[in-house]
């Protein structure tokens, strides 16, 4: 099965301040220091204020950067995210005045440092782009086969996908919105790892999409929601294997997750063991995701995972 994905990839400026206060404001590890000291004082007024309107302020971030994704304008954005959050109706618009001007003295020291940020993100993306084009049907080949053997779904893969490349504030990272086909990446020149390329990252947020577009339209399961979205690691580690691009004899899966910031050691563990528990298995992918579930820590433990992307 031949992956049919292709994807547009697009510098994102507004998404890059944006996601550079959401990493500031959620005090993510950040390896740009000198951004974060810029951004630092409007995002923690800004926080105060959501503390204030005793609102979910990871959940208002969030949000925020989802809205940001989908272009809509900072002011709606934000009262999006707010009303998302919990914010009393009534309070809304109010609250949207004095948040909105913080985040624009954000954005505008964040844009101050990268004054041709645009440009400086497609040529960023240049290489990254160009591998992808080289491995990544052979890639999204391999995961589909692993899964589906020769007969996939219709429509398993989404078409067409749009690439927001941003600035780097983590040294690599990414996520994506199935709803939209969209999915954003830090623009990394260079491997991270060497042993996960960034080019694995593409697919599997390619692949994570796939599979939440499925899983929710076809599953009557929601416990296996976590387990699909789980196994989108190793499928995606198995197929860099298949083309030569992960050469370890044993599959990355806990490097691969901290790489991409997606669940916590113990459950990188716990899907490395079913992963090798399952190799010779022909029972179809359902029956093996439930196996998975019943080895997975405590759902209380479980939420990092359910949350990464």
């Amino acid at each position: 099965m031949a992956g049919r994905t292709t994807i547009e990839w697009v510098p994102h400026p507004e998404l890059s301040a944006a996601h550079a206060a959401y990493v500031v404001a959620t005090r993510t590890q950040c390896n740009d220091r000198k951004t974060e000291q810029l951004l630092v004082q409007p995002v923690t007024e800004v926080n105060n204020r959501l503390f204030a309107s005793g609102v979910d302020v990871s959940q208002f971030w969030k949000q925020y950067l989802l809205q940001i994704m989908s272009n809509v304008s900072m002011e709606n954005a934000c009262g999006i995210a707010l009303l998302s959050a919990g914010e009393n109706e009534m309070q809304v618009e109010q609250t949207t005045k004095a948040i909105v001007n913080r985040l624009r003295d954000a954005r505008l020291a964040f844009l101050s440092r990268y004054p041709k940020l645009s440009e400086q993100l497609e040529l960023r993306a240049r290489p990254l782009k160009e591998r992808w084009e080289t491995v990544g049907p052979g890639l999204l080949n391999q995961v589909g086969k692993q899964i589906w053997r020769d007969s996939p779904p219709d429509e398993w893969w989404t078409p067409h996908v749009t690439a927001l490349m941003v600035q780097p504030m983590r040294g690599g990272d990414g996520g994506y919105d199935a709803a939209s086909s969209r999915l954003w990446l830090e623009a990394m020149l260079t491997d991270v790892q060497p042993g996960v390329p960034e080019v694995l990252r593409v697919a599997w947020l390619v692949t994570s999409m796939a599979i939440d577009s499925y899983a929710r339209e076809t599953s009557n399961d929601l416990r296996l929601m976590l387990p699909w979205s789980l196994v989108s690691v190793p499928l995606v580690l198995n197929a860099g294997r298949e083309l030569e691009l992960v050469r370890a004899e044993k599959l990355p899966v806990s490097e691969a997750m901290e790489l991409w910031h997606f669940g916590d050691a113990e459950i990188a563990d716990t899907l490395s063991h079913w992963w090798i528990n399952q190799t010779d298995s022909t029972e179809p992918m359902p029956a093996r995701l439930k196996q998975l579930d019943e080895m997975l820590p405590p759902r209380a433990s479980r939420l990092s995972a359910e949350d990464a992307i």
